[in-house]
């Protein structure tokens, strides 16, 4: 999806591919109980974000967010593409994010995202952008809100905190119209 030389820059921030190397600044978040509350998964290990990083370099929807002044990474991306029945202007493509607490309330979150979803829009083929998270995720759902996004659903699934059990998911959409 994006190349290994994908490179965004906005005000502050470059959006970049994930490399091997970005292990450290990934552990800094991914380690963080607060961070990962609302994920499918644990907290990390140094090793399993060494591991994690590494895989991550490897897929192209996934997308180190990068502080402009000094290149740490302080959050990413995933991006993925859908097909849906159903959606009759074109491709789907599914949002992302995960961020590093320290940063919160920079709208580095919101900037990134929307210069994503700048760079869809202007993919002719691109009909509808969509993200999900538990419907405990006030952080989240805001988020989506500010994005342009609206609520589509609500759904009942596995428990994004890693208990097991059924929860509340919201999914938020925006078509090329909106």
């Amino acid at each position: 999806m994006f190349s290994m030389t994908f490179r965004c820059v906005t005000r502050r921030l470059v959006i970049r591919r994930m490399h091997p190397d970005d292990w450290q600044d990934l552990y800094a978040y991914l380690s963080d109980p607060d961070t990962v509350r609302y994920e499918p998964y644990e907290p990390y290990t140094r090793q399993e974000a060494r591991l994690e990083a590494a895989n991550r370099a490897n897929c192209p929807e996934f997308l180190a967010v990068c502080l402009l002044t000094n290149g740490r990474m302080i959050g990413n991306l995933y991006v993925s593409c859908h097909k849906e029945d159903g959606c009759e202007q074109g491709s789907v493509y599914e949002l992302g994010y995960i961020f590093n607490r320290k940063y919160r309330g920079k709208n580095y979150a919101f900037e990134s995202c929307n210069a994503i979803m700048q760079l869809l829009w202007k993919n002719s083929g691109t009909g509808k952008i969509f993200a999900e998270c538990d419907a405990r995720n006030t952080r989240s759902r805001h988020l989506m809100e500010r994005l342009g996004m609206q609520m589509e659903a609500t759904f009942s699934g596995e428990d994004f905190t890693g208990e097991q059990k059924q929860a509340l998911h919201c999914r938020y959409s925006i078509l090329r119209t909106d």
